[in-house]
């Protein structure tokens, strides 16, 4: 059954305290404290083995955790089946490699809602355009590709109008002409009321299309998003230390030997010309891409061969007269370094 925590509008769309996630003796998950906001998009990132597909299926109801309390819009989740059912109706998971049945495209994408009692061919039609994949509708399913698969998959989701939509490496397989679609698709449910949650192992693709970040390593919640994570060794030289990667020398705090680190967008300033402060990394650069969501823009910068992102204001874009290819410096201070792992 479910019992009322929290009913005001503005609760998360998911609350997880203390929730671990057991397969045998080895424990997979372990999130002290998670909130998942309503009506955003949310990106999981992580290398394999974070935990990010274990975690979507217990968003999705269908894995429940060892420990701890998951709350589904302010109501605490119990186990009692019949009320599984009827929040399972409400979200919708889309696997990494999804089932499709030996039918056609287009009804396959009509099977959910066929399978709860509803034909809407309209709605399903629909759903066929938003994932381009209206002129193969008549096509047999197992003679499609994965990447065709995919969007079929996201679409038979679609059709379904659920609360919550739960991808797993959703562009994955997906050619590159059709990535663009996929990613429009789930920026725009996040701009509407759908609550969107996918995993990626791409931090360029979580700054560009969710609001909210959530990093996991080893099963446990990373306490810096893992972007600009770089590897290399650590060297000393007059008094500093300094962090070697690819070609880049970058001063970290005394005491530290990393050998892979963290750089949050957020820390890092771009500017035309070399910056006049306290900060002890500063590194030449071009623009090698330029995206915008609706917090500013994304910079992807080229500095000796190492991609670094950083985001800015669409004023300060305007203002720095920026374009691809522009010579840019980028500079962060040396707290701003993460250290992920050390000698």
């Amino acid at each position: 059954m479910l019992r009322s925590e929290d009913t005001a509008e503005n609760a998360p769309a998911y609350s997880l305290r203390g929730v671990r996630v057991r397969f045998g003796s080895r424990l997979v998950l372990d999130v002290p404290v998670l909130d998942i906001p309503r009506s955003r998009v949310t990106a999981l990132v992580g290398p394999n083995g974070a935990g990010k597909t274990t975690l979507l299926r217990v968003l999705a109801f269908l894995l429940a955790p060892a420990e701890g309390v998951v709350s589904f819009q302010g109501e605490e989740v119990r186990g009692e089946s019949r009320e599984l059912g009827r929040l399972r109706r409400r979200v919708t998971l889309v696997g990494q490699a999804p089932l499709l049945f030996r039918s056609s495209v287009r009804a396959n994408v009509a099977y959910g809602l066929r399978a709860r009692g509803r034909r809407d061919p309209e709605q399903v039609e629909r759903a066929l355009a938003a994932v381009g994949m209206s002129a193969a509708a008549d096509r047999p399913a197992w003679r499609l590709s994965g990447g065709e698969a995919q969007r079929v998959a996201i679409a038979r989701a679609l059709a379904l109008d659920p609360d919550v939509l739960l991808l797993d490496e959703p562009t994955a397989s997906i050619d590159r002409h059709h990535v663009g679609l996929v990613e429009s698709l789930i920026a725009r449910l996040g701009s509407g009321e759908t609550t969107v949650v996918f995993a990626t192992h791409s931090a360029e693709q979580a700054y560009r299309l969710a609001h909210n970040i959530v990093s996991l390593s080893e099963g446990q919640l990373a306490p810096v998003p893992l972007v600009n994570v770089l590897r290399g060794e650590t060297a000393c030289e007059g008094g500093a230390r300094y962090f070697l990667a690819g070609g880049l020398r970058i001063e970290v705090a005394n005491g530290w030997r990393p050998t892979a680190i963290a750089l949050d967008p957020e820390d890092i300033l771009v500017s035309r010309l070399p910056i006049d402060s306290s900060a002890r990394n500063c590194f030449p650069g071009s623009v090698a891409r330029v995206e915008e969501d609706d917090r500013g823009v994304i910079l992807t910068i080229d500095c000796s061969g190492t991609a670094l992102l950083a985001r800015i204001t669409r004023r300060s874009y305007r203002e720095m007269e920026l374009n691809l290819g522009t010579q840019v410096f980028v500079t962060f201070k040396s707290s701003a370094v993460h250290v992920l792992s050390e000698v």
